[in-house]
């Protein structure tokens, strides 16, 4: 017969290791962080105006690497790019906003966008399936419930002075090894028809006005051509006299 031997089992759940996490680097403000701002001005879908600028401060330091970059209370503003206001048949009113760039202490400008470019009333699911049981039971019991419904008016949007807006980073911040600050922004993006660009001299597809291709691939002065001069007629009593 033969023996069976029995072995320990490991604990159950097995425990997993801690995983560690890297800190993020304190030199470095990446591209796309946010900042927030506090309004200095009221924005509403009623009362704001297509291309006012609404002015705003940042409410904490803007600091990378130890450096304040932009103290807190820097002003920066924020244009109106639309509004529409509320009307009937409960249309709510909405406001477009775009960030100017922040302009910092020492004269350059670190550009922003806003997270969401539209701002509007919220209305969530369980508000939606309200107004439509609402609407429902109304056609039904209550005499010319459609005429309330086309005239029932729709929210305003209204963000007043003190409220917070986020603002999102449209560059890289990073500190230099002479302490200074570099302010990077990405490089744009090409368009379809835009030819790639590459590290080393490429043969253009037309040669250039006013040069040729040299073997490189670069261009050189076309040689002058040369125009070739007339050689001289004989005279007419030349002529004649060579006859007999």
């Amino acid at each position: 017969m033969g023996s069976a031997v029995a072995y320990p089992t490991p604990p159950t759940p097995i425990p997993k290791p801690t995983p560690t996490l890297t800190p993020p680097p304190t030199d470095v403000l990446p591209f796309d962080s946010t900042l927030v701002f506090v309004l200095d001005d009221a924005i509403s879908s009623k009362a704001s105006k297509t291309g006012q600028l609404v002015r705003v401060h940042l409410k904490d330091a803007l600091v990378v690497g130890g450096y304040v970059v932009a103290p807190a209370g820097t002003p920066a503003q924020v244009r109106i790019v639309d509004t529409s206001s509320a009307d009937i048949a409960d249309t709510y009113g909405f406001v477009d906003i775009f960030f100017e760039p922040l302009a910092l202490p020492d004269g350059r400008s670190l550009p922003l966008r806003a997270p969401i470019s539209r701002l509007e009333p919220h209305r969530s699911s369980g508000h939606e399936s309200t107004v439509a049981t609402e609407d429902t039971v109304g056609d039904i019991f209550v005499p010319y419930y459609s005429f309330y419904q086309i005239f029932r008016q729709g929210k305003n949007f209204v963000l007043n002075p003190g409220s917070e807006i986020p603002g999102r980073t449209e560059a890289t911040l990073s500190v230099r090894p002479n302490g200074s600050i570099a302010i990077v922004t990405p490089r744009p993006l090409s368009a379809a028809g835009d030819p790639p660009t590459s590290s080393f001299p490429v043969t253009p597809m037309a040669t250039p006005i006013g040069g040729e291709l040299s073997p490189h691939g670069n261009s050189r002065p076309l040689a002058p051509a040369t125009t070739p001069s007339p050689s001289p007629s004989p005279s007419p009593s030349a002529t004649a006299s060579t006859k007999p």
